[in-house]
This record gives C-alpha cells, structure tokens and sequence, in this order.
C-alpha cells in the first residue's frame, strides 16, 4: 500500500476527482433535471428561504439517477475511459452518514462510498482503489442538537459575517425536478484563485440541496457539477452502502491533512511536512518528505494519457497538471519530493515551487 506522499500526480488526480465528486454528492444529493413542479414565494431574502426551507426539516434518504460533468480538463484530449475523470450518467444513494455514487463506464463503473469517516472509490481502467479516512469536521451549525432551528437574526448574523469575503445573490425562486427550490449563487470577492463562483439550488421545504456547481474565473459553464435526472425521497436499505472493492484491485491508501494529526507547532509529521504559502482562495499546499530511493516524479499507470505537462524546477524535471481550477505539482531535488496543489495557475504554482 502507498500513501499520498508517495502517490504519483496521476493517482493523485483520480484521487482528488473521486474525493470532489464525493463532496459534490454530499451536496448535491437530489438535483433533478425536469422543472415543471411549483415555484416557492419569490422576492425573499436568503436568510428568509433558509430559515423557510429548515422549518420544513429534512428527509430520511436519497435515491437518484444522476448526471457527472467534469470539465476540468475542457480542450485536452483525454485517452481514458475512466468516468471520473471524463464525466458520466449514474445512480446515487445517500442517508445520514452514508453516501454510494456509481458512474457508469465503457471499460466498468467507477464507484464512490462514504460511510461516517472512511471513504473508498474505485477507477476501473486501472482497477484501482483508493481508500483513506476523511478529516474529522466540526460540529455542523444550524440546528441544535435539541432540533432548535436557527432563528432568522441567527441566520443574517452569519450571512453578515460570510458576506466579508464573498458575495450573495437574491435567491432565485424555481423548482428542480418537481420540488420548489431556491438557487444561490456565491462569488468570491478576492482576485486570487481561479475558482469563479459556486451555485447552490436547495429545496425550498426541506432544506436538501438540490443543485451544486463550481464555476471557474471567467466562465459560465461548471468545471465540475453534479445533477439528477430523477429523485425520490425516503429510506434507503443499509444493502445498498454494504459493498466492497473489486477482489484483486490494486489498494492505494490516502491520508489526508487533519487537526487530528499528530504534528510539530511547524506542521511537519513523521518524515515530511505540511504548510499553506498564501492565504485565502490564492494560497498553495506544499507538501514534502525524504525521497524514496529511486523515486521518479514521471509515475506510470493507466492514466498516462493525461494532459501533464513536464517542466523543469531549479534544473529537476517535474510533472504538472493545469485543470480549470487549479494546478497539481509533483517533482523531486536534492532528495525531497514535493507536491504542490492549490486553485492558481500552473506559473503561479512554478514560480512558488523555484522559491522552495
């Protein structure tokens, strides 16, 4: 088994499209494509559709076909069949603490479960596996753990004090897929970052997100968006999340950045290091440790088709990966490999990496 400091940046980008469709299922757990439902009050404010949709409470459980477009990689050609990466139709499944999203491939479905903390996703064209436990998250804000819902001042108060770093559109009153529903759209008010805005459509009654984008700086169409073409609320059978990987996959472990992690004040772990250069939508993640003997940043696998691009850091040759929405790094000097993410351009993320 490996883990993501010796990950190569093609596993990396699996792993990273796996984990962001992930997210994006979280939230996005019943958008419908069809609009021919009732349209809930318009002229509202946003801290008045919030407070509506949580007085309506919740539901049980999710279950939807579902559409994945990914267009990090919008101009490249990309010689894989693996839907993570290339977009695809699908079904998802999702509860309190439990999510399934299975994309439909040419060469086999891609498979996404998250159950509590863990998380394992499977990439057919390689018959891969990459499985890790997710960062513990604070306590949700909202309702109380007495089921309390949040009152309208509450509720502005926080909008208020988001509203110092992006900006918030009037929701919009529609329907998505026969539900009354509210879209918001949330805009960065820093240049940095190549993340444009986020669009956010929710169920006007139940407070169920229904619709989740990521638009990229100067575009209007998603680089990455998740949507349903049907839905159903209600339970779901715990079979439905009691599946396992492929036997024979390869494993890959991942561990992800968490407070939990055992660190020095300077942020280095056990063999390698951590920190943040930059602040807020601009900063970059730059990771580092010893390098394995013999140790090469060129990777291999089934993903070698890929839009990476080689370059060269300080004199050592390195791969890069530009998408949309940020830029991927991976390169070794003087016996430390580094890897180097964040949401700015691939000459940005050069230019940091030569100051190392």
């Amino acid at each position: 088994m490996n883990n993501l400091r010796t990950i190569s940046t093609r596993r990396l980008l699996v792993t990273l499209s796996a984990v962001c469709a992930a997210c994006l299922a979280t939230a996005a757990v019943a958008l419908a494509a069809v609009s021919n439902g009732p349209v809930p009050a318009s002229g509202v404010t946003l801290a008045q559709a919030v407070n509506g949709a949580l007085q309506g409470g919740g539901v049980s459980g999710v279950t939807a076909q579902v559409s994945f477009t990914n267009n990090l990689f919008s101009g490249a050609s990309l010689q894989t069949p693996d839907p993570l990466l290339t977009g695809a139709s699908g079904r998802l499944w999702a509860t309190q603490g439990h999510l399934r999203l299975e994309l439909q491939g040419s060469n086999g479905d891609s498979q996404i479960v998250v159950d509590g903390s863990s998380v394992w996703a499977y990439d057919p064209a390689s018959n891969t596996v990459y499985e890790g436990t997710l960062p513990s998250q604070p306590a949700a804000s909202g309702v109380s753990s007495t089921g309390t819902v949040p009152s309208l001042s509450t509720i502005q108060a926080a909008l208020t004090k988001a509203s110092q770093n992006v900006s918030l559109s009037s929701p919009r009153a529609t329907d998505i897929g026969g539900q009354p529903a509210y879209v918001e759209t949330i805009t960065p008010k820093s240049s940095a970052g190549l993340v444009g805005a986020l669009r956010l459509g929710f169920d006007a009654n139940h407070a169920v997100p229904l619709e989740f984008a990521v638009i990229a700086r100067g575009q209007s169409q998603p680089a990455l968006a998740l949507k349903a073409t049907s839905i159903s609320y209600g339970s779901v059978p715990t079979s439905v999340f009691q599946i396992t990987p492929p036997v024979g996959a390869h494993v890959v472990t991942v561990s992800f950045p968490s407070s939990a992690t055992n660190a020095a004040p300077d942020g280095s772990t056990t063999g390698g290091s951590v920190k943040v250069v930059g602040s807020g939508p601009g900063s970059v993640i730059v990771a580092q440790h010893p390098a394995a003997t013999g140790s090469s940043s060129a990777g291999s696998g089934a993903l070698g088709s890929l839009p990476l691009q080689t370059v060269s850091i300080n004199g050592a040759a390195g791969q890069q990966l530009p998408t949309a929405l940020g830029t991927v790094l991976e390169f070794t000097h003087n016996g430390v490999s580094y890897l180097l993410a964040g949401s700015v351009s691939a000459s940005t993320i050069d230019s940091i990496a030569k100051g190392l």
